[in-house]
C-alpha cells in the first residue's frame, strides 16, 4: 500500500502535499524541509495511481536535479519509469522546437548556441552595424546579450532592459535595435538558435496555435516544476498552457528564496500562482538547530508567504552577532575563528563565507593567504587575477616601475585608437628610454585616451599614497571604461572602490604592490597543514547568490551595513524586498554555527558622495531581537 510507505518516509505535511494535491498546487517548502522528497514521492504516488510516465512531465533547474529526482522516484516506484519527461524548461522546449518548429519557420535540424557561439554570433552582427571608430564607445557583445536576454525574459521593452544594465547606452538605443535584429538575422541565416529562443519561440507557438497546445497539453495529466521561484514570465507561461486541459499543476519552491530578479526570475510568480492554487507548506527544518532556526522565523521577508519553521534538532548555539571595528578587524577575527573551528576537529570542508558582493572578500582572501588557511571561492576568480584589478595594477606598477613592459602593453592596450601591435611599439620605446616618463611625455599619438592616461600617469607621480594614485586613473578614466566594457561593470567598479581604500593604508606604492601580489602568492608557496592524504580541505567563500542550496555547519557573513548588505544599488533604487530575500537565504545556510558580522560605523566603503545612504539606509542588524544572538565585539576599543 503506498499511503504505508508514504506514511513512513514522510513528515505529516509532506504527506498531505504528496497525498492530497490535484489541480492546480503550491508547495511552500521552507529551508530545509525536504522539497526534493515532495517531487520524488509524488511521481511513486502517481504511478501507484495507475498515471503513466509518459504522462508526467518534471521540470528542474539544472540537468543534475532532474537526474537525482527520477533516480530516488524510480527507487521509492519500482518503476523504471520510461516515457517520463523530465529536464530543465530548455531541454524540454528544445524537444518541442525539434517537433513543432517548423509552423514559425524553424527547421527541425536547427543547431543550438552555447554562450561563447552566440557571442560570436553578436560580435559579427556588431560589427556590421558600428563604424570601426565608434567600436570603444558602443556596448560589447557581452553586455549586447545581456540586454537581448534580460529583454526575453521578462517580455520587458528594449529601452527597460537597456535602463536595467546600464542607463548610460539610452543615447545609443537605436543602434542597438539594429544590432539585436541582426543578431536574428544572422541566426535564421545559420537555422540556429541561442538559449533564450528556445523558451521565446516555444511560448510563440502555444499562444498562438491552438491546436498544438490542445495536443500537447491534453498529453501530459501531471507537470510538476520544482524551484518555482526562480522562473520568470516566459516559463511560467509555458507551464500554465502545458497544464491547460488536465489542470494538473504542481509547483514547488519557495517565495522567500527567489534571488535571481537580475535575470528575469519573479517572486511575483508564486504570490499570483497563490490566488487560483490550493496551498500545501511545508514547515520542517531538518538542517538548522533550534537556536538558528528560531532568528530565521524572526527574519522572513515582509513580502513573504507567512511561514513558521519547526526544528527537528533541539539543542545548540546560539547565532553571534559580532561587533568589528573595520573589514581588516573582520577578516582577522573570521581568520582565527576558522582556525579555532578547525583545531576542534571541524573540517574546513564544512566552513564558508558569505558576503553579498565578491568585493567584500577581499581583505579576508589576504588575511586567510597570511595565515595559510587554504579557501576556494564560489564568486569569481581570485581578487588579483581578476580583468579589472589586473589592469588597476599595472597602472600603479608603471608609476613604481616605468620599465616594465609587460605591464605599460596591457594598460596602453586599453586605450581606443591604439591596438596590440602599437601597444607594444609604444611600450617598447619607454622601457628602452633612459628617462621613461619623459618619453611619455613627448610620445605623439592621436588618441585622446592616451592623451588622457598619460597625464593621469604623470600627474599621479605627485602622491605617494597608492589610494590617491589609484583613485585618480579610475576617477578620470578607468570607471567610465568599465561602464563601457563589462555588463557587470557595477561589480568590478565596488571591487576597485575597496582596493583604492586598501591602498589608502599605505605610505607608498611599492610597499602596497609587494604586500598584496606576496600575500596572494603565500598560501601556494606554504607547507600546508590542513592537507590530508585523501584531499586538500578547503573553506568556501561565495557570494549569497552562488549558495543558494548548499549548507555547511559554520556559516560567517560578512559586511551586514547598510551600502554593503543590504547592497548599496538597492538604496539608492529603494528596492529592498530582494535583499530581505537574500539575507534569509544566507541565514537559513548554516546548521550548527551562524555568526552575522557587521563594523561600528557601517561601510566604510567610499560611495562617492552616497555617504549618506550608506550611514542611513537600511540596517539588518535593527531587525535581529536582542535575546536570539549572543553579542560579541572584536578590536572595536582599539
Amino acid at each position: 500500500m503506498i499511503e504505508e510507505i508514504l506514511k513512513n518516509e514522510l513528515d505529516q505535511e509532506q504527506f498531505d502535499a504528496v497525498t492530497k494535491s490535484e489541480g492546480k498546487t503550491l508547495v511552500i517548502a521552507g529551508p530545509g524541509s525536504g522539497k526534493t522528497r515532495v517531487i520524488t514521492y509524488k511521481i511513486a504516488y502517481l504511478i501507484s495511481k495507475g498515471i503513466k510516465p509518459s504522462e508526467i512531465m518534471l521540470v528542474t533547474f539544472t540537468k543534475a536535479a532532474a537526474k537525482e529526482m527520477l533516480q530516488r522516484a524510480k527507487q521509492v516506484s519500482k518503476s523504471k519509469l520510461e516515457g517520463l519527461l523530465g529536464g530543465t524548461f530548455h531541454h524540454i522546449c528544445n524537444l518541442f522546437l525539434r517537433k513543432y518548429g517548423t509552423v514559425i519557420g524553424i527547421k527541425n535540424n536547427f543547431t543550438i548556441l552555447d554562450t561563447e557561439d552566440s557571442k560570436d554570433v553578436m560580435e559579427n552582427a556588431r560589427a556590421q552595424i558600428i563604424p570601426k571608430s565608434e567600436k570603444k564607445r558602443m556596448p560589447t557583445a557581452k553586455q549586447l546579450l545581456a540586454i537581448n536576454s534580460y529583454m526575453n525574459n521578462t517580455l520587458c521593452s528594449i529601452r527597460e532592459a537597456i535602463s536595467k544594465f546600464n542607463p548610460a547606452f539610452l543615447e545609443h538605443e537605436h543602434i542597438i535595435e539594429q544590432i539585436l535584429i541582426k543578431y536574428q538575422q544572422e541566426k535564421s541565416l545559420q537555422n540556429s538558435l541561442d538559449y533564450d529562443d528556445l523558451l521565446i519561440n516555444t511560448l510563440h507557438i502555444l499562444s498562438t496555435n491552438k491546436a498544438i497546445r490542445l495536443k500537447e497539453s491534453s498529453r501530459f495529466k501531471w507537470i510538476l516544476v520544482d524551484e518555482f521561484q526562480d522562473t520568470n514570465i516566459v516559463q511560467f507561461q509555458i507551464a500554465n498552457l502545458l497544464s491547460e486541459v488536465h489542470g494538473n499543476l504542481m509547483v514547488v519552491g519557495d517565495d522567500a528564496q527567489s534571488i535571481y530578479s537580475f535575470r528575469g526570475a519573479r517572486f511575483e510568480n508564486v504570490l499570483e500562482f497563490q490566488k487560483e492554487a490550493k496551498v500545501f507548506k511545508i514547515q520542517t527544518n531538518y538542517r538548522s538547530s533550534q537556536e538558528i532556526v528560531n532568528l530565521i522565523n524572526e527574519l522572513l521577508p515582509k513580502k513573504a508567504i507567512p511561514k513558521v519553521l519547526r526544528a527537528t534538532r533541539k539543542t545548540g548555539t546560539k547565532p553571534f552577532l559580532v561587533q568589528v571595528f573595520d573589514h581588516y578587524d573582520e577578516a582577522d577575527f573570521v581568520a582565527n575563528e576558522i582556525l579555532n573551528y578547525h583545531n576542534q576537529g571541524i573540517s574546513l570542508n564544512d566552513i564558508a563565507v558569505l558576503y553579498r558582493a565578491h568585493a567584500h572578500s577581499l581583505e579576508l582572501q589576504l588575511e586567510l593567504s597570511k595565515h595559510g588557511i587554504p579557501f576556494k571561492i564560489f564568486s569569481g576568480l581570485r581578487f588579483t587575477e581578476t580583468a579589472h584589478v589586473k589592469d588597476s595594477l599595472a597602472f600603479l606598477k608603471v608609476t613604481v616601475n616605468p620599465s616594465e613592459k609587460i605591464s605599460w602593453t596591457r594598460l596602453l592596450k586599453l586605450l581606443s585608437g591604439i591596438g596590440k601591435i602599437k601597444a607594444n611599439r609604444i611600450a617598447e620605446s619607454i622601457v628602452k628610454s633612459q628617462n621613461p616618463f619623459k618619453e611619455l611625455e613627448n610620445i605623439k599619438e592621436k588618441s585622446e585616451e592616451f592623451k588622457t592616461v598619460r597625464k593621469i600617469i604623470l600627474e599621479s607621480l605627485e602622491f605617494e599614497n597608492p589610494g590617491k594614485r589609484l583613485e585618480k586613473f579610475y576617477l578620470e578614466f578607468y570607471r567610465s571604461y568599465l561602464e563601457r566594457s563589462y555588463d557587470d561593470y557595477r561589480e568590478r567598479q565596488e571591487d576597485l572602490e575597496r582596493l583604492i581604500e586598501m591602498a589608502g593604508f599605505y605610505q607608498n606604492t611599492e610597499n602596497f604592490l609587494t604586500d598584496i601580489l606576496i600575500s596572494e602568492s603565500y598560501e601556494i608557496s606554504q607547507v600546508n597543514e590542513f592537507e590530508t592524504d585523501k584531499e586538500k580541505e578547503k573553506v568556501t567563500l561565495t557570494t549569497v547568490h552562488q549558495a543558494k542550496g548548499l549548507e555547511w555547519k559554520v556559516v560567517f557573513i560578512l559586511s551586514i551595513n547598510p551600502g554593503d548588505f543590504p547592497h548599496i544599488m538597492s538604496l539608492r533604487e529603494n528596492n529592498l524586498d530582494e535583499e530581505e530575500r537574500l539575507f534569509y537565504v544566507a541565514i537559513t545556510r548554516a546548521k550548527d554555527y551562524l555568526y552575522l558580522i557587521y563594523s561600528v560605523g557601517g561601510s566604510s566603503r567610499i560611495f562617492y558622495g552616497n555617504d549618506y545612504i550608506m550611514r542611513r539606509g537600511k540596517n539588518f542588524i535593527d531587525d535581529i531581537p536582542f535575546h536570539l544572538v549572543e553579542h560579541l565585539e572584536y578590536g572595536v576599543g582599539k
